[in-house]
């Protein structure tokens, strides 16, 4: 596992070594220069000093021995008009090139490079140079005593860094500490107290997870309590009706006790199947990403539940122009028509009449089921798609989750499903409204 810490030490001492680095090339480049002028004067100076310099008799050239050292840097040649060769020369073995411009130059003289300075003084030609190995060498040591201290400081500068960003990522660690430390139940939000910038965005997303996740459990807790309540009822009544079974004196008393606990048993599964469809709808979670055609979905919904309409004399009158394609679940669309199919056959009384229409309006795609039912008071409109609601004096049979499951799947689709009174049979008209357009975000109900 890479270290944060690690490498923003690293990344520091290769910066700082990389500024040490161009800093020690550009001192050393103005040292070399400074060096350079410096000496050139003491060339310039030389000359004018040896300017006055009593000259040997004609024909001796003057000085040779000890100036011949290695240690000495200067080489000083002297010229008159009447003698091509030097009247005096300070080392023997270097011979200066005599056709040199006046002023400064950088000769070549016996595999050396030399910077050479000529004046013209009281008709003498006055030659003055020095290796520039010697400038060189004293521009070295002038830039090794002053940057050999500031490469030294660097193991110091790495302690310091190192200790640096410890203390900087000091709070990441207090927070980790203090999620490590809380219980699998603690949802309270993280303290924003003596929290730096940076780490502000990371301690409100893991509280925004925190809230979603205390919503999510308490959503869980309800929905098993819920789900508990409610299978305990058709749970309690098989056994009292295979009780009234085992009891049945006759043949007639049994047939009649066990139609009642298939109808039990019944209701105990369609309760079930509920629960599980229930479960696995998740607002949050996209729907899968196919394409679906809804009056396809329509025409299957309408076929599964004509024999029960039927049966109560129900008509259903179906509508569906063309082909509506959308992108989602096939599964999740094909319950949410059959939940709010099954609602409104469920309510409407018996030789009422229910209307299924699927078609397109101002770029949505509307599904439309309107019966001839009571329809629903107007301030539980909304109640009405509650877990496990149920109106009271309600008689029809149910577990109140099929409009709970429905508002699910619309969601998890991004479409809008409403409930109002007052339809074209006079009843109540469920209406879900898909947008042509794959949403990103649901939209708002209006």
């Amino acid at each position: 596992m890479r270290s944060i810490r690690g490498r923003l030490v690293a990344a520091l001492l290769v910066g700082f070594g990389s500024l040490i680095a161009a800093a020690s090339l550009a001192v050393y480049a103005e040292i070399d220069d400074e060096v350079g002028e410096l000496f050139d004067v003491q060339l310039q100076q030389a000359s004018y000093a040896f300017a006055s310099l009593d000259l040997p008799p004609r024909g001796r050239a003057g000085g040779a021995s000890a100036a011949d050292s290695p240690s000495s840097h200067l080489v000083v040649e002297i010229r008159t008009p009447d003698s091509p060769a030097p009247v005096f020369h300070s080392r023997t073995r270097v011979l200066l090139p005599a056709m040199a411009a006046p002023g400064w130059s950088t000769i070549s003289v016996g595999g050396r490079r030399w910077r050479m300075y000529r004046a013209e003084i009281a008709g003498r030609q006055i030659d003055v140079a020095q290796p520039l190995a010697v400038r060189r060498a004293a521009a070295e040591e002038i830039a090794a005593a002053l940057l050999i201290p500031l490469i030294g400081a660097l193991p110091f500068a790495a302690l310091i860094v190192w200790f640096g960003v410890g203390g900087g990522l000091a709070p990441l660690q207090r927070t980790a500490r203090a999620v490590r430390g809380r219980s699998p139940g603690d949802l309270v939000p993280l303290s924003r107290e003596r929290i730096p910038a940076e780490l502000a965005p990371l301690v409100d997303a893991l509280n925004d997870l925190m809230e979603r996740q205390r919503h999510a459990l308490d959503a869980q807790k309800e929905f098993v309590a819920d789900a508990a309540h409610e299978l305990l009822t058709p749970v309690t009544a098989l056994a009292l009706q295979v009780q009234l079974v085992a009891r049945a004196a006759d043949a007639p008393r049994r047939a009649e006790a066990l139609a009642q606990l298939d109808a039990g048993l019944a209701r105990t599964i369609h309760v079930a199947r509920q629960l599980l469809a229930l479960a696995r709808q998740d607002p949050q979670r996209p729907a899968a990403a196919a394409s679906v055609d809804l009056a396809d979905l329509a025409r299957a919904s309408y076929d599964l539940h004509a024999p029960l309409a039927e049966e109560r004399d129900i008509p259903v009158a179906l509508a569906v122009a063309g082909s509506a394609p959308v992108v989602g679940d096939a599964h999740g669309l094909g319950m949410l028509i059959d939940n709010l199919l099954d609602n409104a056959i469920k309510y409407t009384p018996r030789g009422g009449r229910i209307n299924l229409r699927l078609g397109c309006d101002a770029g949505w795609i509307v599904l439309q089921i309107a019966d001839s039912g009571p329809g629903v008071p107007e301030a539980e409109l909304d109640r009405v798609f509650d877990r496990f609601y149920r109106r009271a004096g309600n008689e029809a049979a149910g577990s109140g989750l099929g409009l709970a499951i429905a508002r699910e799947v619309a969601e998890r689709h991004h479409a809008i499903l409403i409930l109002r009174n007052g339809g074209p049979y006079g009843g109540l008209v469920a209406e879900c409204r898909f947008s042509r357009t794959p949403q990103t975000a649901a939209p708002t109900r209006p």
